[in-house]
């Protein structure tokens, strides 16, 4: 009798251990949807803050250009800028200037590109800084409007300052 109530129960031991099949499936599935939905947005949020670089940058580029032309009566090129805005290094982005500042221009331009293995991901910056004929100091910084494209740029027309091919980020 010992003999036989001791092997019910090794028996009921057995069958509840583990994991049924289906069991194991509705997990897999329920994780497979929860990636399918999270990935992109995480992807999309690693984009945001590698773009980050080149908005700070652009802005303390604005920044700096409208201090020397306030001390300098002109605007300057990268390398003149103060230390900060002239040793700028940037992870993502390739930086480059639009023309060079000449002592009567009404501003600067730069460009910054997305560095080769980042060009599908992340978007291309455009920025500049000008001075009004009435002495107004601006600046703007331009963003293209998908990873894909590559023909952002500013205009600048007496220190008017605008986007070319590109939406006007604040």
């Amino acid at each position: 009798m010992k003999y036989l109530l001791f092997s019910a129960i090794k028996s009921q031991a057995k069958k509840a251990r583990g994991f049924t099949l289906i069991e194991l499936l509705v997990v897999v599935i329920l994780l497979g949807v929860l990636a399918a939905i999270s990935l992109p947005n995480l992807f999309g949020q690693v984009a945001k803050g590698r773009q980050a670089e080149a908005r700070a940058a652009l802005g303390l580029i604005n920044r700096a250009q409208q201090g020397y032309r306030y001390e300098k009566g002109t605007f300057a090129t990268l390398s003149e800028l103060s230390l900060e805005a002239a040793t700028i290094s940037l992870t993502f982005y390739n930086i480059s200037e639009v023309g060079t500042p000449t002592p009567n221009a009404f501003g600067a331009a730069y460009e910054l590109d997305a560095l080769t293995p980042f060009a599908d991901d992340i978007k291309n910056y455009a920025g500049a800084s000008g001075q009004t004929a009435a002495g107004a100091y601006t600046g703007i910084v331009c963003e293209d409007e998908t990873p894909l494209e590559d023909n952002v740029s500013t205009s600048n027309s007496a220190g008017v300052l605008s986007c070319v091919n590109g939406i006007e980020i604040n």
